[in-house]
């Protein structure tokens, strides 16, 4: 909706007598009065080349986008860290192990891998901060030029300062926000590049204030003049993060007052009666935004406004919505639950210890607790307990995974960075797109996809309009069929007419596929209303704001348009005679066809005829009309108006018109096409009318306060009385694979729900095109046609329509649940359609749930007629339901849905890339989308959850043996383990395999993902990480912890002797007979999950295995000071002994036997689908004979949850 405003050539500015009449208006206001920078509502900027505004304190023109400096950089990333939980317990736990009569494990085994943790993520965040002050940095010592009093000298960006005079040479970016004053073309227009700020790169005509092109003529002189103390000054609003809307005034009243300067050169200035004083409105087309680039355009003028973090596009990059994924919030539950565990587990320690201390130690005089300090003191019970808690709370940290969270980030990049953005079959040939996830946060969200909401135009469609069919003063011109209305009869069997060509033929011009011989050269001047044809075609070639480029021919000319339809619009305009050749300041100039009714069939005779254009009254997705008013070449004041047909029809004049009913028929059947329809109409003024609503119009463009608003209510007051001229259809064919695609989500259980502005019709017709609606489903048709049409006819007031129309929509949506209940008793398929109107009832409090309810019984949703607003609405309805939501859309009116839903996709297409700047992930084409949830979120959905919980599990089992040991030791404290063997374990003896896990496993290869979508469910379901599989690992840890420990403690090593010389093993080498026994248990429970071997697993798994044999080599060879109790502990000790050798397969046996026993329990009797696809696809490979194929996923067998 704003994006339009930006663009309009004139943008409310009026022509010469209308700019003069607002500039009148506005004299008289004295400079005395203006409010200062202070004021709440206007700032006020006084053109110099010295300090004058220095007292106003604005920003300077250097900018920062860096979240650290050299002073914040530590503590503020340290605060970022440590606002995680687990971080938080980890340095707790850090700060107590500094007091050795309470840690029972020395200090370095929590700080090395906390100061490794946070070190790691704190080294990232300095990286990216470290490029975006380089960025910045490079912006801020970009050169330009600014007037230093004599003449223009060069500068650097970050020297600019509010008010200066600034001058932008060709393709340079501009510096600040800048009001231009001249320009090197005529009439001080520039053309402009958005690319920076909205992706667009087609250009936009900037034009220089009214009557200020001496500025850039009158050299020195005229920029000394505007420079004088406080002799001219800019009022407008403070700074704000509206691209497109900007209101203003200019006072130059002391500044051109002299004979030798003077204004406009020739033009008159309005002065006030009062005092001379000329001010001059301001609107969003004299305005260049910084980060903007000029174009075609050798130099501007203008003076900076806003700088630096003043400046809008600074003022546009706050951070997008914060999402995190379900996992991840489900993670931090398991956390919380973790830390629940821990407090649980030290406080039954504290009560073991300070019961055994005071009741029983007496008893056990070799121990002397009476002689013993508070730590084990009989008489203070309660201090032994406080102590032996925090012993425990340090003891038993291992129970929280401190590498989970930097592992899962390395595993999110390498997913999204590698095998996301290098995916060839998401790569974009034509356009040269390939598939960029914006962010690696939400991954495994795409595995969990319930509903996929869609924009229409640009998303499921092309977005290349080709000007089709054409309906004029009643009668319907066009030939052909469509691309929907032959996917329809092929769908349904049936066969094309006669007339149609064989297959859809190329277009005659890119935007024009029009044939109808009645129109051709001059034959339509024969036709009985060819009046109305002319005033049509003229209506295409005024009624825009196209900016026409290149050589002004029609063979070669090259039209920049803001929308692919106001260009198919102009282009149809050219092949029907009207040639649009060149826009100026006062208007555009056309070479039509010399008008001769009846003489229709000779030679074509033209001519170059001039129409000055007085307003634009411009499109958005509020009004849905634009609106022109010009002087024909006959003289005669025109408004040119072209909209949707509910806002056309419902301002034509009442009892004149002649085409309505043939036109809406005509409307109908092209909807029904599936083209894209808008209706023209004209209206004759008289110089009487348009001088008082000029008035009115110029008071609202000089207003300061809701300027947009008051134009909007005054251009309500001209666009009435209307005669309809007649309606256009537009053809937008659909992408390739779309229909496809869409059945293949559907088959995956995604409800797809499309939100477009087209009439029910054409929706209707491209949703059957695209197997959205299929012959076989049961569809529910929600509207209120006939309340709008009363309406529209005044047969009911607003007030009866709004009760009437609640009271339908109510009874609709009920009907259809009841339907929806019926369908579904019968297992078939219900698609939901619903209009604009009918959806603004529905999303009202009383009915959203009602229309919720009935949606999310659906498998495909239909919303016609809706608002950007309303999509965003719709996407959070269904957000807040629980259910995973999807948003993709291509343009600007699709940001609000994207940033709405749990994921936003943008397409990267005609519309700029808006969406795709506020997308977590964006590619080319819509049937991009099946691979990438089907393919690649699926793959991260279990890899992730199987990732997490894995984590979980390692850690619980190892915690256990801790736990298990302090209650032996009557919760002495004394550790089971080595020191820095404890410390390794998340480092370097458990890490590895998961992270291969999270990075390269596959259930199934890719092939079988797309050719059995029903896949899909289980991440829907959330089968891998759904609290009884959460559970079910917690067991298995308890199970391996409790057995590990017991058979270690009792079963081997139970009092006899453990070598042949008699030697029994001591506290150091049952330990480490334990800690083998956990550490290969656990590596090999990894091996039981994998279900695609490579040798990254191989490397990893037995890698992490080695490397325990050779820490304990190394520890028991190093000085004693360093491996403290490991000293000659494993290799003279243990190693020689063969009950070691031989305990360790019984323990890692009987950890892994009921989970073997229960994967196979599950696979042979309850078995899932994923188990089928998995033996489909080995009598596959038996069949190819060892051919690897497509098929190497998928060959362990495991299972995915387990």
């Amino acid at each position: 909706q704003q994006q339009q405003q930006q663009q309009q050539p004139q943008k409310g500015a009026s022509g010469g007598k209308a700019r003069a009449a607002a500039a009148a208006a506005s004299g008289g206001m004295a400079r005395s009065s203006v409010k200062k920078e202070g004021h709440n509502d206007a700032r006020v900027i006084y053109v110099t080349s010295e300090d004058t505004n220095k007292e106003f304190k604005f920003k300077g023109n250097s900018i920062s986008t860096g979240k650290y400096n050299p002073l914040t950089f530590f503590p503020k990333g340290l605060y970022e860290q440590f606002r995680r939980v687990a971080n938080q317990y980890f340095l707790s736990v850090g700060i107590i192990s500094l007091f050795e009569s309470i840690s029972p494990i020395k200090p370095y085994t929590i700080w090395s891998p906390l100061v490794l943790v946070v070190g790691l993520s704190m080294a990232k965040e300095a990286v990216e901060d470290y490029e975006r002050h380089r960025q910045d940095h490079q912006q801020n010592i970009s050169m330009t030029e600014r007037f230093n009093g004599t003449s223009m000298s060069a500068c650097e960006w970050r020297e600019v300062v509010s008010g200066d005079l600034v001058r932008v040479v060709r393709d340079q970016s501009f510096p600040a926000d800048i009001v231009l004053l001249a320009s090197s073309l005529e009439d001080s227009v520039c053309y402009v590049e958005t690319k920076n700020l909205d992706g667009e790169t087609n250009l936009k005509i900037k034009r220089g204030v009214e009557g200020m092109d001496k500025v850039g003529t009158g050299g020195a002189a005229a920029l000394k003049a505007m420079t004088a103390e406080r002799s001219c000054y800019v009022e407008c609003e403070n700074p704000n993060n509206s691209l497109y809307t900007f209101t203003g005034n200019l006072d130059v009243s002391g500044a051109f007052n002299s004979d030798s300067v003077s204004v406009g050169g020739g033009k008159s200035a309005s002065a006030s009666a009062g005092g001379g004083a000329t001010k001059i409105s301001l609107v969003p087309s004299n305005v260049l935004l910084r980060g903007s680039c000029l174009r075609n355009t050798e130099w501007v003028i203008g003076i900076a406004i806003y700088t630096g973090h003043d400046s809008k596009v600074m003022m546009n990059s706050s951070a997008a919505p914060s999402k995190r994924s379900t996992i991840e919030r489900g993670m931090d539950r398991i956390v919380f639950g973790m830390l629940c565990l821990l407090g649980l587990m030290s406080t039954a320690t504290a009560c073991v210890c300070g019961l055994w201390i005071k009741n029983t130690s007496p008893r056990v005089w070799y121990l002397d607790t009476a002689a013993a300090d508070m730590v084990f003191d009989p008489t203070a019970t309660v201090t032994v307990g406080f102590v032996s808690f925090l012993t425990s709370y340090v003891l038993y940290g291992y129970l929280i995974p401190i590498s989970l969270y930097v592992s899962l980030e390395f595993v999110k990049v390498i997913q999204a960075m590698v095998f996301l953005n290098l995916d060839r079959q998401m790569y974009h040939a034509e356009t040269d797109t390939p598939m960029r996830a914006r962010t690696s946060n939400l991954n495994e969200e795409l595995g969990m996809v319930h509903t996929v909401l869609s924009d229409k135009t640009g998303t499921l469609t092309c977005n290349s309009m080709e000007f089709f069919k054409c309906s004029i003063a009643g009668t319907s011109y066009g030939e052909g069929v469509t691309e929907i209305e032959r996917s329809i009869a092929k769908r349904g069997g049936k066969p094309l007419p006669a007339s149609a060509p064989a297959a859809s033929s190329a277009a005659i011009e890119p935007g024009f596929n029009f044939k109808d011989v009645r129109l051709e050269g001059t034959k339509w001047m024969s036709l009985p209303d060819a009046e109305a044809v002319r005033d049509f075609f003229r209506v295409l070639a005024v009624c825009h704001t196209v900016i026409p480029e290149g050589e002004a021919t029609p063979e070669t000319i090259c039209y920049q348009a803001e929308s692919p339809d106001e260009s198919a619009f102009v282009v149809a305009a050219k092949r029907f005679g009207y040639f649009f050749k060149r826009r100026t300041t006062s208007g555009v100039d056309v070479v039509e066809p010399v008008f001769e009714p009846g003489g229709g069939g000779g030679a074509m005779r033209t001519k170059e005829v001039h129409y000055e254009v007085l307003n634009i009254l411009e499109f958005n997705s509020t009004r849905k009309r634009m609106s022109a008013i010009v002087r024909t070449p006959e003289g005669k004041i025109e408004l040119y108006c072209k909209g949707a047909d509910s806002i056309i029809y419902e301002r034509l004049a009442y009892g004149v018109q002649k085409y309505t009913d043939h036109t809406q028929v005509h409307m109908d059947d092209y909807a029904s096409s599936g083209l894209r329809t808008l209706c023209l109409a004209k209206r004759e003024l008289s110089e009487a009318q348009y001088a008082e609503w000029n008035k009115t119009y110029t008071a609202a463009a000089q207003s300061l306060e809701k300027r947009d608003e008051k134009i909007e209510a005054t251009a309500e007051i001209i666009e009435k009385e209307l005669i309809l001229l007649g309606a256009t259809a537009i053809e937008d064919k659909l992408q390739d694979g779309v229909p496809q695609c869409i059945e293949q989500l559907m088959r995956a259980g995604i409800a797809v729900w499309v939100l477009t502005g087209d009439k029910q019709d054409t929706a209707i017709n491209i949703g059957q095109a695209c197997s959205l609606l299929r012959d076989d489903m049961e569809l529910v048709v929600v509207n209120i046609n006939d309340l709008v049409k009363q309406e529209s006819d005044r047969e009911i007031t607003r007030e009866e329509f709004d009760r009437l129309g609640r009271a339908s929509v109510k009874k609709q949506l009920e009907e259809g649940s009841a339907k929806c209940d019926v369908a579904d008793t019968a297992d078939i398929d219900v698609g939901l359609v619903i209009d604009g109107r009918s959806l603004s009832f529905a999303l009202e409090p009383d009915l959203a749930r009602i229309f919720l309810s009935l949606g999310s019984g659906c498998t495909s949703v239909v919303c016609c007629r809706v608002s950007p607003l309303q999509k965003a609405l719709v996407t959070g309805l269904v957000k807040d339901s629980g259910r995973i939501t999807l948003a993709i859309g291509d343009g600007a009116n699709d940001v609000g849905m994207i940033q709405a839903a749990h994921i936003g996709v943008g397409i990267s297409g005609q519309e700029g890339m808006q969406a795709v700047m506020a997308s977590d992930f964006a590619f080319a084409q819509f049937r991009f989308l099946e691979r990438l949830l089907l393919v690649h979120g699926r793959y991260s959905y279990k890899r992730i959850a199987r990732m997490v919980t894995y984590f979980f599990y390692k850690n619980l089992a190892f915690g256990l043996t801790l736990f298990l040991y302090n209650l032996h030791t009557r919760a002495s404290g004394q550790v089971v383990y080595n020191d820095l063997l404890m410390s390794s374990y998340n480092v370097f003896l458990v890490c590895l395999p998961v992270l291969a896990l999270g990075c390269l496993d596959q259930d199934v290869n890719q092939r079988s993902s797309l050719q059995f979508p029903s896949l899909y469910r289980q991440g829907q379901t959330n089968e891998c990480f759904r609290l009884r599989v959460q559970l079910g690992w917690a067991a298995n840890a308890v199970y391996v912890g409790c057995m590990s420990f017991f058979v270690v403690f009792y079963l081997i090593h139970g009092g006899e002797a453990d070598s042949s010389d008699g030697h029994c093993f001591g506290l150091w080498e049952v330990g480490t007979t334990l800690y083998t026994g956990i550490v290969i248990t656990v590596n090999l429970q990894m091996a039981q999950m994998i279900n695609y071997w490579t040798w990254v697993h191989h490397v990893t798994i037995w890698g992490s295995v080695a490397i325990w044999f050779v820490l304990n080599i190394s520890q028991s060879n190093l000085y004693g000071f360093l491996s403290t109790y490991s000293y000659m502990i494993f290799q003279p000790t243990v190693m020689p002994t063969a009950k070691y050798w031989m305990s360790i397969p019984l323990v890692v046996f009987m950890g892994l036997l009921p989970d073997l026993l229960n994967r196979g329990f599950r696979r042979l009797f309850v078995p899932e689908e994923h188990f089928a696809v998995q033996e489909f696809e080995r009598m596959g490979r038996g069949k190819r004979k060892g051919s690897i194929g497509g098929g190497r996923g998928g060959g362990g067998g495991g299972d995915d949850r387990g």
